[in-house]
């Protein structure tokens, strides 16, 4: 992992500019990542953009950007191609799947390409010039902390808020993926300043959208200690609720992994999974063409129904 970091720093300084580009439906840990990454690149006087097509954003998205966008250059990916030039990088955080990042043709506009990610390598994994992922990592938050801890780069105590949060909703509140190297890190952060209460503020929930998510705990089936649970083909979910009603089933007993189904487009069925470990979320995910890790992942079906993804699902799972 060392040597990585030292081929990346190389890359990076040989570079002209730096676009930073994340997953579709950004969460906190993927845009607090790049705002982190931002962070390092600025401090070694390196113009960087943050590309982002999302068209709906979540809450603590959306707080993050409004709060802390005169620190950062946000574009859309149809801007790229004006900004860059043949010294131009582009590095992918908190995924390395070509199908799940924002736009899969900014990449062909790069010759070099590097990717930091803590989500399992697949097929479907891009080939860039450098791949830097930690399956250990609880976060892309928790990797960028600790390169610009390395690396003496001091962290204001906004970043250190932000880095802060990403780790936190990526392991449910320290329930998931939390090693005594995420508990490390976390303590770090709030050495730096982070504050534990304005974490809190950016992950708050909406009381409407809590109510849709107890629905769909309703409907849940077990399977081979595997809780499946489905939203109603009448209903729109944001893609952060199916993940936070997949957390919620995982903290029952005798559940060791949960998967939630919903519609999240007109012709669009979200998969959100979470596990305590022991059985790989990224690997069943791929059948539908997403990813992730042993520990959580997520995927998006076109043209089909709740029905028919949950009785597939429902088939791999009773396998195991």
């Amino acid at each position: 992992m060392l040597e990585n970091w030292k081929e990346f720093k190389k890359i990076v300084n040989e570079s002209s500019s730096v676009f930073l580009m994340a997953h579709k439906d950004l969460d906190l840990d993927a845009i607090n990542s790049c705002i982190g990454m931002d962070f390092y690149l600025k401090s070694i006087k390196k113009k960087s953009y943050i590309i982002i097509d999302d068209k709906k954003q979540e809450v603590g998205v959306k707080k993050v950007l409004e709060n802390y966008n005169q620190n950062i250059n946000v574009i859309r990916s149809r801007e790229v191609e004006n900004l860059k030039d043949e010294n131009s990088i582009l590095i992918i955080l908190d995924t390395n799947k070509i199908k799940l990042v924002q736009n899969p043709e900014v990449i062909e506009l790069f010759t070099k390409v590097v990717i930091i990610d803590h989500h399992d390598k697949s097929k479907d994994t891009i080939k860039g010039n450098l791949i830097i992922i930690d399956t250990k990592g609880s976060s892309t938050c928790e990797m960028i902390t600790n390169f610009l801890k390395d690396n003496e780069i001091k962290i204001t105590k906004k970043l250190a808020t932000l880095l802060l949060a990403g780790i936190i909703l990526d392991t449910n509140y320290y329930r998931q993926k939390a090693d005594p190297e995420t508990f490390y890190i976390s303590y770090y952060l709030t050495k730096c300043g982070g504050e534990v209460t304005e974490v809190n503020e950016l992950l708050k929930q909406d009381l409407k959208d809590y109510i849709k998510r107890q629905k769909i705990i309703s409907s849940v089936k077990v399977v081979n200690k595997v809780a499946i649970g489905n939203g109603s083909q009448r209903i729109e979910y944001k893609k952060e609720e199916i993940a936070k009603a997949a957390d919620s089933l995982l903290t029952f007993n005798k559940i060791e992994a949960s998967f939630v189904v919903a519609k999240v487009d007109k012709d669009l069925i979200s998969i959100s999974g979470r596990s305590i470990g022991d059985i790989n979320i990224g690997k069943i995910l791929e059948n539908f063409g997403g990813g992730g890790n042993e520990y959580e992942g997520a995927a998006k079906v076109e043209d089909s129904n709740i029905k028919k993804v949950t009785e597939e699902l429902t088939k791999i799972i009773k396998n195991i």
